[in-house]
């Protein structure tokens, strides 16, 4: 495509193609250059549009940086509450749907930071000062809602005491270092596999067997 071609197809785009063209710029030059090394030229640069046109769908680097990263990271964690479900009405002696709803749930999760696992990066990685008040302020809120989810389903099966938070905390982190370390290496798990290990490894170790 030339570069008059390129421009014309730029033109035609509709406000809100023209919103989200300029959200995948930003997120690939967060990604890049970190939310303190940013910048909205930058964005515009990568966009293939002037900083004018992109002030009219943003007002900040803030702004940009909430619809570009914040939000969706929020959206995927409510996104996996919401799939979760209710805590089954029946007590589960087996623990058969309790390891079904785990499973699925970590592999709705390692599906979601394929997308989202970079974009932890941007802020979690970078100034101390800022990292510290992402986490608290957005980050820990919405683990909050999945330690919420599991208080609510561990009363129907049985197992160890267990710290909620910590539980989560793994969970997390083990999805999000396995899908990092795959994407650097250029390799692809089959996410329903990964799902069923990383379960089996939380699930079996919180079982409650009887005394031998």
């Amino acid at each position: 495509m030339s570069g008059a071609d390129a421009r014309e197809k730029r033109s035609r785009l509709s406000g809100e193609e023209r919103r989200e063209q300029i959200l995948e710029s930003a997120r690939r030059v967060f990604v890049r250059s970190g939310l303190a090394g940013a910048r909205t030229k930058d964005v515009a640069a990568e966009a293939g549009i002037n900083e004018g046109l992109l002030y009219r769908h943003f007002a900040s680097k803030d702004e940009l940086f909430e619809a570009a990263v914040a939000r969706p990271l929020e959206e995927a964690v409510a996104a996996m509450v919401e799939s979760s479900g209710v805590p089954p009405q029946e007590f589960d002696a087996g623990g058969a749907v309790m390891r079904e709803r785990t499973t699925q749930f970590i592999e709705d999760l390692l599906r979601a930071m394929e997308e989202i696992a970079p974009l932890l990066g941007i802020v979690l990685f970078g100034d101390v000062d800022v990292a510290s008040e992402y986490y608290r302020e957005r980050v820990a809120p919405s683990l909050k809602r999945v330690e919420d989810v599991v208080d609510a389903h561990r009363r129907a099966w049985a197992h160890r005491d267990f710290d909620v938070e910590l539980v989560v905390h793994l969970v997390f982190g083990m999805a999000w270092f396995t899908v990092l370390a795959d994407r650097f290496s250029d390799r692809k798990r089959d996410p329903r596999t990964t799902a069923e290990t990383i379960a089996s490894l939380i699930i079996d170790g919180l079982i409650e067997r009887p005394p031998t």
